[in-house]
């Protein structure tokens, strides 16, 4: 096999086409078309770039904008620019500044995103970081994931431990061995399951305070099961536990429990049974 480093590097200043093929480093600082597939040690885009076909790269630097009309794989993606993606994505490390659209899964070894990322397929990575808005149209497989920022996903959601100190929005299941959420907005899964289930209102401070972002805060499900269970400002259908903790501001339609049972007299939960 070709070594990586005994291939050309190809710069671009200019405005230049012309067809993939195999380099060393790819440096992109003007406009530059290539046709068919890049395979690269390190690909670096500080102007305008447009790939018809796949990329291969140990390392992707987005600094400037770049479309990828085919699959991405690449060990370090780093995306301060702009960059569009029409099929799937692998990387060890993905790190979104700025923007970035993937039509297709992603799978990565750790995720974080501190600007925005539409991703329209399923999510799998150990580590995923939001303090910015991301948008999964499929489902989320994580070991930890962290919420700092908002994020949607439609499909289910599948951690360890979720924690979240801002906004999310899941259209299927959350679930996890601990679920700690503190509510900033108006927050919501279908359904919701854990060993341990925390889930409370935090007085708004910093940037939700001054922009009044995502609405009161507030969180609403179907069903809501676990051993341990706290809850805050919360809407829900049936919450099924052991040890269960009806905080203010919840409204429940019904509480099945086994072992103990508290509510806060702000709350209002219309029926109990103990089994």
């Amino acid at each position: 096999m070709e070594e990586r480093h005994l291939r050309n590097d190809l710069n671009v200043t200019g405005s230049r086409k012309t067809t993939g093929g195999s380099y060393h480093r790819v440096n992109i600082d003007g406009m530059a078309k290539l046709d068919g597939d890049l395979d690269c040690s390190s690909l670096s885009v500080n102007g305008t770039l447009k790939i018809y076909g796949s990329l291969v790269s140990e390392s992707t630097t987005i600094n400037g904008m770049a479309k990828v009309e085919g699959e991405l794989r690449t060990q370090s993606l780093d995306v301060n620019g702009t960059l569009g993606v029409h099929g799937a994505a692998r990387a060890e490390s993905t790190m979104v500044n700025g923007m970035c659209t993937i039509n297709g899964p992603l799978v990565s070894n750790r995720v974080r995103v501190d600007g925005m990322t539409t991703i329209n397929g399923d999510l799998s990575t150990p580590e995923f970081t939001v303090n910015g808005k991301c948008n999964v149209r499929g489902r989320v497989d994580s070991e930890r994931i962290d919420i700092g920022g908002m994020a949607t996903i439609d499909g289910d959601v599948q951690g360890e431990r979720i924690n979240v100190q801002g906004n999310i929005k899941v259209g299927g299941l959350l679930n996890a061995d601990s679920v700690e959420i503190r509510l900033y907005t108006s927050s919501s899964a279908r359904e919701v399951g854990g060993e341990r289930i925390d889930i409370r209102r935090k007085e708004r401070s910093g940037l939700w305070k001054a922009l009044g972002l995502g609405g009161a805060p507030s969180f609403r499900a179907q069903l809501i099961e676990g051993d341990e269970i706290v809850l805050e400002d919360t809407e829900a259908d049936t919450v099924r536990g052991n040890r269960v903790h009806i905080g203010r501001g919840c409204t429940i339609r019904f509480v099945e429990y086994s072992g103990e049972l508290i509510i806060d007299p702000e709350a209002k939960v219309g029926n109990s049974e103990r089994i």
